[in-house]
């Protein structure tokens, strides 16, 4: 009886493993990218109150704030250090972030570039595919793109 035990735990363990092992997909390219650029870059999106939100009406302001921080490094990027910083809307202008130097306060502001942008009220409803571009004078990148979840992404509501 023991042995038969064995056996059977032995066999179950090496198709768990094997199960585990083969659900894994080596072509799996990380989100959003796949090779690590020079730069991290975060955003996020704000209402004209300064509450975080994802959903805009037709007519209302977005603000749009974010950081960049070189990976090497772990520096915060300055308006010294590069040559754009900006949010790409599909069907818009490039939106320029302006740069705000942090006040002497420890820790520092995170959250340093900021950009509005009011949605059209023409604009169509639904998911925007935003996307915040940087280069650095050194000619490094960084890129934000927004998670493929829907309550992670900029939605434009009926006005």
């Amino acid at each position: 009886m023991r042995r038969a035990f064995l056996i059977l735990a032995v066999g179950l363990t090496a198709v768990v493993v094997t199960a585990v092992g083969g659900a894994q997909t080596p072509t799996e390219v990380p989100f959003p990218s796949p090779k690590v650029v020079q730069y991290f870059v975060s955003a996020r999106t704000l209402d004209s109150t300064g509450a975080l939100t994802n959903y805009f009406k037709q007519g209302s302001t977005v603000t749009f704030q974010a950081s960049a921080a070189e990976t090497k490094t772990g520096n915060i990027a300055s308006s010294s250090d590069l040559k754009y910083f900006n949010v790409m809307i599909p069907g818009q202008k490039a939106i320029k972030l302006a740069y705000k130097a942090p006040a002497a306060k420890k820790p520092p502001a995170t959250w340093r570039w900021t950009a509005t942008w009011t949605v059209p009220a023409d604009f169509p409803l639904g998911v925007v595919a935003v996307e915040v571009n940087m280069k650095s004078k050194s000619n490094g990148y960084g890129s934000f793109v927004q998670l493929p979840v829907a309550t992670s992404q900029l939605t434009v509501t009926k006005g």
